[in-house]
Order: structure tokens, then sequence, then C-alpha cells
């Protein structure tokens, strides 16, 4: 068989035209429509940690300061602190006083949730989620809203980096 230009021309033409009109535009999901440049990571671009950004003032009577232990996080979003307590609340509220000081307890952080699901646009929640991620020997403020008997866990409904 003999091909000439023209022939090598035209053929290649047509396979051309019919890849573009079955395969079509790369889409935008796509990550690789980009090419090369959709895997660039822009230099000075950082990244955001999932660790608590809030800050606290000021330690309130229903907090306890305590160093992180061990972490459980088998049921993620839902994860429960191990943590020894450092400093005691002031306050007199029942579950409060179960607080000892020395003492090592479970914290679980609040988390606002809506038919099952995770409110990530509550602040707060965004905030106790970063529970999952502190490192051991951690120290924590932590403002304990009650005790879940049932798991033997205390309700942490606000927790900040110390």
């Amino acid at each position: 068989m003999k091909l000439n230009v023209k022939t090598l021309t035209v053929t290649g033409l047509a396979v051309l035209a019919i890849s573009v009109l079955t395969l079509g535009e790369p889409r935008a999901e796509d990550p690789f429509a980009a090419g090369v440049d959709a895997l660039a990571v822009k230099a000075g671009g950082g990244s955001s940690s999932l660790r608590a950004k809030l800050k606290l003032k000021k330690l309130a009577a229903d907090m306890v300061v305590v160093k992180v232990l061990a972490l459980d996080d088998s049921r993620f979003p839902h994860c429960v602190v191990t943590a020894k307590v450092l400093k005691a609340a002031k306050s007199q509220v029942k579950y409060l006083k179960l607080l000892g000081r020395g003492k090592v307890y479970r914290f679980e952080p609040v988390l606002k949730a809506r038919h099952g699901r995770v409110n990530l646009k509550d602040q707060m929640t965004q905030n106790n989620l970063g529970a999952c991620y502190y490192p051991k020997r951690t120290a924590l403020a932590i403002k304990v809203s009650g005790v879940d008997m049932k798991k033997r866990v205390f309700m942490a409904s606000e927790i900040y980096p110390k």
C-alpha cells in the first residue's frame, strides 16, 4: 500500500475531528483539565490548620485546663479526648465538682448537627472539631456544659488552645 502526504493529512484531520466530537471540551470539574497548572502549588499560598482558631481571652468559672493524653477518633467527626485536669473549675455546679485536679477524664466536643449531619457553618462547631487533631501533651481550656453518664464523658461545649 502506497501512502502519500495528502492521505496522511486527511486521515490525521479526520481522527482529530472525531476525537474532538466524541470527547468534547475538558470539563470544569476535571482536575486534570488544566494540565500541569492544576497540580501546581503556589509558593506562599500556605495552608489553613484544622485546629481551633478562636482565642480565649479569660478563663470562665465553668472552664477547666487540661493536658491531652490520648485521642479516640474512631467515630470521626465525634471524637473523645482523654485528658488530665491541670486546673479545676471554680464553679460549684454539681458536674464540675466531679472534675478533680490531677485526675484523668474523657471529654467529647459538642458539635451542632441537624438530621445527623454536622453543621460546618457554625463557628463553634468548627472550633470544637479541631479537638480531633490536637497532639498529646497539648494544653487546652475546656468549657464543660454537662456530663453524659451513659457514655461516661464530659461534654466540652467550647475548646481553646491554652
